[in-house]
């Protein structure tokens, strides 16, 4: 019986010390009656957890706030930004994004590799490992690094970190990463799905704070989505939900890199897009982009997201024709899932101003009515830094449920 108690102590103490952590990530600074009276906590239990994890480094004083109502000004707290750090990798179709993160999930250094190869295994796995030594190296925080977050395209195993089959990036298919990391740098290494990873980040230090259900769309050169219910990721059984991408939209569609016809991937991600415009301009469209696409260039997504920008028609055609699958199919998540909030991020929402409106009120338009003023649409908040900042995320929440006791 004594034994029970006291695991039941410890699990109420884990529990209290990762609410002040959620509610420091939520709010920026509080004081600690603030804190006391959100989790209806007492004064002193809530200073005794403080001290704790001030001496764990993980939050710090934060000046004092500014109300002569009260008399002496109390004391603001936060959580630090200069005491632990993790490395986030995100790891595209077409590029890895490296960053360190610190507590407050802001990258204090970063940086951009062009992926060279995507199909030869060694070459992408050497290509990843030396981004990652690289930044460790440029950091300046190395010792105080407490893991490596890697957000990779899916289907993963998240729990043996194995790459299993993702279908725009071949030289990763069934390759142990995880294990390959950790043997190459030495650090605690967790592998998780890229949209999943975008979605903890948006959760935490994003558009989803003070939520709990929300869906994360990577509407970028392929399409993903990540789910989190009650404030963790849903998985799946085992794993591999959110594979938005994947699911059929037109039955008459093309072939999608998965071997499958008419996916949402391809119709509308930014690889669908670049064909749909190569496919107008053989036709004879007339656009800005013909120039580009003559002169045997390949063309690139952002040269038709730029020409829509300066109001190019076959652009602007194109990324609405876009939008509106996406729209489509996220009405059909709503009437399924109800989510309370769907955050669309990636590279076509992120840069093209009216993507994000334009599949909002489609899906708004094609959900039942019922659920129209229930679910919430918004943009990244994080926008191109969501990968590296959620895989960030990813290996911070592990340490904090592993070493808060």
């Amino acid at each position: 019986m004594k034994k029970s108690v006291a695991k039941n102590n410890r699990d109420v103490r884990k529990n209290n010390k990762n609410g002040i952590i959620a509610l420091l990530r939520d709010f920026g600074s509080l004081t600690k009656a603030d804190i006391a009276g959100k989790m209806n906590l007492t004064f002193t239990a809530v200073n005794n957890l403080v001290d704790d994890l001030m001496k764990d480094r993980y939050i710090v004083e934060a000046g004092y706030l500014d109300d002569s109502s009260r008399g002496r000004k109390p004391m603001l707290i936060s959580l630090n930004p200069g005491g632990l750090y993790t490395i986030g990798v995100h790891i595209s179709a077409t590029s890895i994004r490296t960053a360190v993160i610190n507590l407050q999930g802001k990258p204090i250094i970063k940086r951009t590799q062009i992926l060279k190869n995507t199909l030869d295994s060694e070459a992408v796995i050497a290509e990843i490992l030396s981004e990652i030594h690289t930044i460790l190296d440029e950091s300046g925080v190395k010792s105080e690094i407490i893991g490596i977050g890697v957000g990779a395209p899916g289907p993963l195993d998240p729990d043996q970190g194995i790459v299993l089959s993702p279908p725009n990036l071949p030289g990763l298919q069934g390759v142990s990463l995880q294990n390959i990391i950790e043997e190459s740098v030495h650090i605690p290494v967790k592998i998780e799905k890229d949209a999943n990873a975008m979605a903890i980040g948006e959760l935490w230090y994003g558009n989803g704070r003070q939520h709990n259900n929300v869906l994360f769309v990577d509407a970028d050169i392929g399409i993903g989505s990540g789910l989190i219910f009650d404030q963790q990721i849903y998985q799946g059984h085992p794993y591999g939900a959110g594979e938005i991408g994947h699911g059929t939209i037109d039955l008459d569609g093309p072939r999608c890199n998965c071997g499958n016809y008419g996916c949402l991937e391809a119709v509308a991600s930014g690889m669908a897009i670049v064909r749909r415009v190569g496919e107008e301009l053989r036709r004879g469209a007339v656009s800005s982009l013909e120039p580009v696409f003559n002169k045997g260039t390949e063309l690139q997504v952002m040269d038709v997201i730029q020409a829509a920008l300066d109001h190019d028609d076959l652009a602007e055609k194109v990324l609405n024709e876009s939008a509106r699958y996406i729209g489509i199919s996220l009405a059909n998540v709503i009437n399924l899932l109800t989510p309370e909030m769907i955050i669309i991020g990636g590279v076509l929402p992120n840069y093209d101003l009216n993507y994000f409106q334009n599949a909002k009120e489609i899906a708004l338009s094609r959900c039942l009515a019922v659920f129209k003023d229930k679910t919430l649409l918004m943009p990244s908040q994080l926008g191109e830094h969501a990968g590296v900042i959620g895989a960030g995320t990813v290996s911070l929440a592990k340490y904090i449920n592993e070493s808060i006791i």
